[in-house]
């Protein structure tokens, strides 16, 4: 009797591509959590990147903002985090404001979307390897605070 030899199925997380340049955008999703490989802090925005109508979703990208490799998140004022923040919110926060990443959540918005260069160490990818990836908000469309 012969054995088998078991193969493994290989799965994989698709991260779709499509072409570099500003889209419109409904943030669906922000949380904060502990990227473990890279040793920090990260803030994942889930953005819904919409065709032309604003109503039928192309493909759904995330934007990744560091929070630092602290015990808990920070956001420092020449941060990333912190701009975005203030820039959703319409103001700087108050002495007492805490920056929750909920001020992202169900805001229309125009983002800059482009592919990424590097892999996590550093490598330079190729065509093929790239995926795409929102790298900023130009404009918030809805939400924040009346100045």
């Amino acid at each position: 009797m012969t054995r088998r030899k078991v193969e493994h199925q290989i799965t994989f997380t698709h991260v779709p591509r499509i072409p570099v340049g500003e889209y419109p955008a409904i943030c669906r999703e922000a949380t904060i959590y502990r990227d473990k490989g890279f040793r920090r802090w990260v803030c994942a925005v889930q953005f819904d990147i919409l065709d032309g109508s604003l109503i039928n979703t192309v493909t759904h990208l995330t934007w990744y903002l560091n929070l630092g490799s602290g015990k808990n998140p920070r956001a420092g004022r020449r941060g990333n985090f912190w701009s975005a923040w203030v820039q959703a919110n319409g103001t700087s926060p108050k002495r007492r404001d805490r920056l929750t990443p909920r001020v992202f959540e169900g805001r229309h918005a125009t983002v800059l979307v482009s592919d990424t260069t590097k892999t996590h160490n550093s490598r330079e990818v190729s065509a093929v390897e790239s995926y795409s990836v929102v790298r900023a908000v130009v404009e918030w469309h809805t939400g924040g605070r009346r100045r």
